[in-house]
């Protein structure tokens, strides 16, 4: 699905995906998303409320294309 958003944004002319709310405990995503050469910019301290209430960092990628 990754691969199929990065073609998809280069066919349509955008030349950056961002995901701005990876929550910082979502390590199967994280590493995913670096694998695939997404770049971490840096950590949103508590940005996200989780459904049992208590805060995340947000942890927002980007990768060129």
């Amino acid at each position: 699905m990754m691969m199929t958003c990065q073609k998809k944004a280069k066919d349509l002319g955008f030349r950056v995906l961002q995901f701005n709310a990876v929550v910082e405990s979502n390590t199967h995503a994280r590493h995913l998303y670096e694998r695939l050469g997404f770049v971490q910019l840096g950590v949103i301290p508590g940005g996200f409320r989780m459904k049992d209430g208590h805060y995340e960092n947000i942890c927002p990628y980007y990768h060129t294309v």
